[in-house]
């Protein structure tokens, strides 16, 4: 397991692999939550804080919700929308009738990226929230 944190927020990778709701499972029952990736710029933190453990896939805490037409982070809550999120979503093909890459992961080489929930991948939780989270390497 690796830490960065900020003042208000602390971030923790995880090399176990898992489904993704069972990363948001196994954050929830360590106190925490599947990391709130809200910007390019948290993505490109995220990325540098964990590149080099050799691993370039983490679930994170948002998925698209078939059933509401939106985002949602693994609480269960709407992700408010920004510029700062719809730059990093794709929304047209997220609408896709039948589309199956529902859960988003950040890669080292793709920022962030949807694919299917049932696939096995390390995961970020994250303690704190804030809406501008600093992530950087200790």
């Amino acid at each position: 397991m690796t830490q960065t944190e900020s003042e208000e927020v602390t971030y923790k990778s995880h090399y176990e692999s898992y489904r993704w709701v069972d990363a948001a499972k196994s954050c929830k029952n360590k106190g925490a939550f599947l990391a709130k990736i809200k910007s390019l710029d948290e993505i490109v933190k995220a990325r540098e804080a964990f590149k080099e453990h050799h691993s370039t896939d983490y679930w994170v805490g948002v998925k698209y919700d078939e059933g509401l037409s939106d985002f949602v982070w693994a609480d269960e809550t709407r992700v408010v929308s920004n510029a700062n999120f719809e730059a990093i979503v794709n929304r047209t093909e997220q609408g896709e009738l039948g589309y199956l890459k529902r859960c988003l992961y950040v890669t080292i080489e793709d920022a962030l990226v949807a694919d299917v929930c049932e696939k096995h991948r390390k995961y970020i939780c994250q303690v704190g929230e804030s809406d501008d989270a600093i992530m950087t390497s200790k």
